[in-house]
């Protein structure tokens, strides 16, 4: 475990399950890790790179749950990057780690439905059930050469870092459901959403409601306004000049 994690390390050490709080160097650590000679070791929302002398650690390997269905959306904020994108199905993959971020073969991906308006935490919290199920599925029967898993096609690989300010901006050009759903699932305190319509930029707080069918125009009532999409409309608060 890595910064502030007082929950987690109170609920291990609850279980009696050992705690090891990792720094800046990872030889301490590995020491550490290296004395209770693992099977498996596994990785959930980690953000750093495991190197290789903790890959080589575990006798079965070192395995990952990643919030999306890779090789899509590999790197450190899949979800925001599947928001961002409107992908029509969100999952989990648990796969092999190697020398190559998200880039192990695959073991076993689960499909999730996302409902709309959720929010980071709630989407979060949804990947995570969905992600301990499948991973407690998967490690109650497995053999050795089920966990050695599949190649991903590196033709449909994709990577995206962290987001920049830039990656805020929406347009008119999504459709109603998908510019609701980015706001309301990235959407934290003074966040703005840069959204051009015709020749001025609105920034856009949040988002109240959305419609995927209906044709209107932009209609600004105080701090409020309604946005025309490529389909359908939002509504949606802005800042007032």
């Amino acid at each position: 475990m890595t910064g502030n994690q007082g929950s987690i390390a109170s609920l291990a050490r609850l279980h009696s399950i050992p705690v090891i709080k990792l720094s800046g160097l990872w030889s301490q650590g590995v020491d550490e890790i290296g004395k209770y000679s693992p099977d498996i070791i596994v990785v959930s929302c980690f953000a750093r790179r495991l190197p290789d002398s903790v890959l080589s650690i575990p006798g079965i390997g070192c395995f990952n749950l990643h919030p999306s269905l890779l090789p899509a959306n590999r790197g450190p904020a899949p979800l925001f990057w599947q928001f961002r994108a409107g992908v029509k199905e969100f999952g989990i993959t648990l796969h092999r780690m190697s020398s190559q971020l998200d880039a192990g073969n695959i073991v076993v991906q689960t499909t999730l439905a996302m409902p709309d308006g959720v929010s980071a935490q709630r989407a979060s919290g949804l990947l995570a059930e969905a992600g301990s199920e499948l991973l407690v599925r998967t490690l109650s029967k497995f053999t050795r050469d089920e966990l050695i898993g599949s190649p991903q096609d590196e033709g449909y690989a994709s990577y995206q870092g962290f987001p920049s300010p830039s990656d805020y901006v929406v347009s008119v050009s999504w459709s109603a459901k998908r510019l609701y759903n980015f706001i309301c699932a990235t959407r934290e305190r003074g966040m703005l959403y840069p959204c051009k319509i015709d020749s001025r930029v609105y920034w856009l707080l949040e988002a109240d409601s959305w419609q995927e069918t209906g044709n209107t125009e932009v209609v600004i009532n105080g701090n409020m306004m309604t946005i025309p999409c490529s389909r359908g409309f939002v509504t949606a608060r802005f800042q007032a000049d």
